[in-house]
């Protein structure tokens, strides 16, 4: 009679759930809506470089130099089907973040009431860092969705510390890895912080056998992962090669060895308020710090452990880092809406009466300042509130996508268009061939490989690849045209090249314009 009970009440739990996740998953599909409505930019164009690669030369490990493998590893497969790499891509992205819509719902769940979850749930999914990263294709949305998989799976091993639940959150740690080494790897401080905010039985509970044991268990693949990782990086630095696994940018842009990209970009040194401002408004900045300062008194060890591990990070990349880019905020802020939440759902049941009429005002405020700056990034990018940083990447600057739809317009258009379109980065090819018919793959390409395919690592090799192959021509923006010469063919090979400006393609604030030029032999 027991067992039967049980096997009724199963179904009877999850149907509760299935209007909710319903809900938030139509929520989250929004993003679709004008998925292309921002060009590509330059890092969308590298990754897609990367997906080439791996099909044109076999590449496989190429992704891991900058530690983002499932920026490229998924999308292969999509693309010999036939579909459209960058739509594809973007698309995988939007899939991610709806997931993570569901997968904080499931967290928020386990420590609060269904309404308050799926509050925090559609807040996730109209937030718009939410919205705008996972419209692009880049590591941060599968961080950030895997990331609250990790928290997830903390919580239901504190409560359950079986081998079941081990196994779950050792796969979810090296997943998270994946999205993004070694940023991923911060997700094993994860467990160690909740053992130390956790009440003192609970802590003994866990830190006896058999749960130790599933504990270790749980943390030891991910944990070899990193071994493995750091080990492999200090051989390729001892052997002359640069370290891999994002270990470059980590060690360039947080401990300051990129200190000139903000005076190259234009722009100052991005800041941790005006960047949550840019995206969230003010009020909903104040509304947010409320809830978490009335959160960190709530009577609940977990709602502080989410504070810690969102707080964090986010305070360190804001206030300890030489540069940084404002999507690496992402992955941060999921923690931080379940305890503000939780923090004002606190502070609404001191109300009396009007309890309810709290709870709504401030959903209303966040809802409204947030979902109107996320429906002008999905309808108007432009008319959208950017950081100078974020203004300048995708939009303004020399690496944006804004000139390449119109470049490949008027390539379609002439009537003797050149045999080969080079670049002279990593990523205008690719932005370009993001609008070109599927027949210009093999003519439009980075100049540092040659027609075999393999890349040529010498200034003459790259100069007689060019002049080689006419008649030819470069795009690239306007300002960075005269360093890239010299970085990819060497000062002293710049005399034997002529260059004539073909087009011009305008990029919205006037700040860089995208140009082509016909390449002939001087």
């Amino acid at each position: 009679m027991r067992r039967e009970t049980l096997i009724l009440t199963a179904p009877e739990k999850y149907r509760y759930e299935v209007l909710p996740i319903a809900a938030l998953l139509l929520l989250g599909s929004l993003a679709f809506v004008h998925l292309m409505a921002l060009p590509a930019f330059e890092d969308e164009g590298s990754q897609l470089r990367w997906v080439w690669r791996i099909i044109a030369a076999g590449e496989w490990l190429q992704p891991l130099g900058d530690g983002k493998p499932l920026e490229a590893w998924p999308l292969v497969p999509l693309v010999r089907l036939g579909f459209r790499p960058l739509i594809a891509a973007r698309a995988l992205h939007v899939l991610a973040g709806m997931i993570g819509a569901v997968l904080i719902y499931r967290l928020a769940r386990q420590m609060t009431g269904r309404p308050a979850a799926f509050v925090t749930g559609v807040l996730f999914a109209l937030c718009p860092f939410e919205v705008y990263l996972q419209r692009l294709a880049l590591s941060d949305s599968f961080m950030c969705a895997a990331g609250i998989w990790v928290l997830l799976c903390v919580i239901r091993f504190i409560e359950k510390p079986d081998a079941r639940q081990a196994v779950l959150l050792a796969i979810s740690l090296v997943l998270e890895a994946f999205c993004k080494f070694p940023v991923g790897f911060f997700f094993l401080i994860a467990m160690p912080m909740a053992l130390l905010l956790m009440p003192s039985h609970k802590r003994r509970e866990l830190l006896r056998p058999p749960a130790l044991r599933n504990l270790v268990g749980a943390h030891a693949p991910a944990v070899l992962l990193a071994a493995a990782v750091f080990v492999a990086a200090f051989i390729r630095v001892r052997s002359g090669h640069s370290a891999g696994f994002g270990l470059q940018d980590l060690m360039g842009i947080g401990a300051g060895r990129y200190q000139d990209i903000a005076a190259t970009m234009g722009i100052v040194r991005p800041n941790l308020a005006s960047e949550l401002s840019a995206q969230l408004s003010w009020p909903v900045m104040v509304i947010g710090l409320v809830g978490l300062v009335a959160g960190a008194f709530l009577n609940d060890w977990r709602k502080r452990w989410l504070i810690v591990i969102g707080l964090l990070p986010m305070l360190g990349i804001g206030l300890f880092a030489q540069f940084w880019f404002p999507r690496y905020l992402l992955f941060t802020i999921p923690p931080l809406i379940i305890a503000a939440v939780a923090g004002w759902q606190d502070l609404s049941l001191r109300a009396g009466l009007i309890r309810v009429a709290v709870q709504l005002a401030v959903l209303a405020l966040c809802v409204g300042f947030m979902g109107h700056q996320s429906a002008l990034i999905i309808q108007n990018p432009l008319g959208a509130r950017w950081s100078p940083l974020d203004r300048s990447q995708y939009i303004e600057g020399g690496g944006s996508g804004y000139g390449y739809p119109e470049a490949a317009q008027f390539l379609l258009g002439e009537t003797n268009a050149p045999e080969m379109i080079y670049a002279l980065d990593g990523h205008s090819a690719y932005q370009l061939l993001s609008y070109l018919p599927a027949s210009w793959t093999h003519r439009v390409k980075p100049v540092l490989y040659g027609e075999d395919g393999r890349e040529l690592r010498s200034d003459d090799a790259r100069l007689e690849n060019l002049l080689n192959h006419g008649p030819a021509r470069i795009i690239i923006s306007e300002g960075l045209l005269q360093g890239y010469l010299a970085s990819t063919f060497g000062s002293a090979n710049i005399d034997q090249i002529d260059l004539r400006q073909i087009a011009v393609f305008d990029k919205p604030g006037s700040r860089a314009r995208l140009a082509f030029y016909a390449v002939t032999r001087r």
